[in-house]
């Protein structure tokens, strides 16, 4: 498992859609993956839902820290 930590979003939430025409969402973020700086999209079920990460970095200044299984 790597730990992954999202710093800020750096732009968004956005909307796209897939080429059957159902709507996806995803913020631009900036993340630190073993200790690397990176910018990564993370994808969203809802608008919303993106949209309350943007709200928490407009309140806060600690990382959101996910843990990702890379199993395959």
């Amino acid at each position: 498992m790597d730990q992954v930590k999202i710093w800020d979003v750096q732009s968004g939430p956005y909307t796209d859609y897939y080429p059957d025409g159902e709507e996806y969402y995803y913020n631009l973020c900036k993340v630190e993956v073993n200790g690397r700086i990176l910018s990564r999209e993370y994808y969203f079920d809802s608008f919303d839902d993106a949209y309350e990460m943007v709200k928490y970095f407009h309140k806060n200044i600690e990382p959101i820290e996910l843990e990702i299984d890379r199993e395959i």
